[in-house]
């Protein structure tokens, strides 16, 4: 929260209790900051916020569509148009999960059908081989 803090030093905002356009404009002048610091800096206002019984401006729809702004997460490539929209709706952390997720579905399926090709050929190439001995012999 150091970086948060002195940014609002710096834009004469107040760091504590924040407003949600306050941390959106956080969020929107900090987006050249890997997507992990940048959430791991919101996480840490939220929860310095709900210590002091305050409602966490990190998770405010002004401040997740400003995070999704400055670090948009494509929606799977396999799911249907109507939930890619859908997929668009969801909180930045939970995009990441799913494309994340998908990624890997994918990669996993790639891989297992590179496998299934190499047995299919080398079964192939076994028929091939055993056809040729009996035709030897």
């Amino acid at each position: 929260m150091k970086r948060f803090r002195a940014w609002c030093a710096l834009m004469s905002h107040h760091h504590l209790p924040a407003t949600p356009f306050v941390v959106a404009s956080f969020i929107g002048d900090n987006g050249g900051l890997k997507p992990d610091e940048l959430f791991a800096e919101v996480a840490a206002i939220d929860e310095q916020h709900q210590a002091l019984g305050y409602a966490p401006p990190g998770r405010s729809d002004v401040a997740l569509k400003a995070f999704d702004a400055v670090h948009p997460v494509e929606p799977p490539r396999s799911w249907p148009k109507e939930e890619k929209r859908r997929f668009l709706e969801l909180p930045h952390d939970l995009q990441v999960y799913f494309a994340e997720h998908e990624d890997r579905r994918e990669k996993e399926i790639k891989r297992a059908f590179s496998e299934a090709a190499a047995a299919r050929q080398k079964l192939e190439e076994m028929e091939a081989n055993g056809a040729r001995q009996a035709n030897a012999s």
